[in-house]
């Protein structure tokens, strides 16, 4: 075998390992922006039917690969704990909404009597989101 065929296998190796790295790095790039997705999905549901919602904090996020359903933990304004499920992105009729009473000592969200229709939520200036 001569130098440039060598030469040409060990080029040919590094491309094709530069190739598979930058494909897992994408792969994961897109699940974790169509996750965010889902997250202000939930985030938007809170805002349009809850009042005084001022900070979300996602603490566990995963998909029930048999079911196709997105489940989501939550932290709202430091003292409710909920469940977010969703079954179709980007349709808030499949979200599923539970608080977590007890675990919240007892405090919970105040549902509003009219819900809003927010559609964006970078329009909302006082509301604090962690991924």
């Amino acid at each position: 075998m001569g130098k440039k065929t060598k030469l040409s296998i060990v080029a040919f190796v590094i491309f094709v390992i530069g190739g598979i790295i930058m494909f897992s790095l994408n792969q994961k790039r897109a699940q974790t922006e169509a996750q965010q997705i889902r997250q202000e999905l939930m985030a938007l549901y809170l805002v349009n039917h809850y009042e005084g919602i001022h900070r979300i904090e996602f603490t566990s996020f995963e998909q029930n690969t048999l079911t196709g359903t997105w489940t989501s933990n939550a932290t709202v304004n430091d003292k409710v704990f909920v469940t977010f499920s969703i079954r179709k992105l980007l349709a808030e009729d499949e979200i599923g909404f539970g608080q977590h009473i007890s675990q919240s000592k007892n405090n919970e969200l105040v549902e509003k009597s009219n819900p809003s229709d927010i559609k964006e939520i970078s329009i909302i200036k006082d509301l604090n989101i962690i991924y």
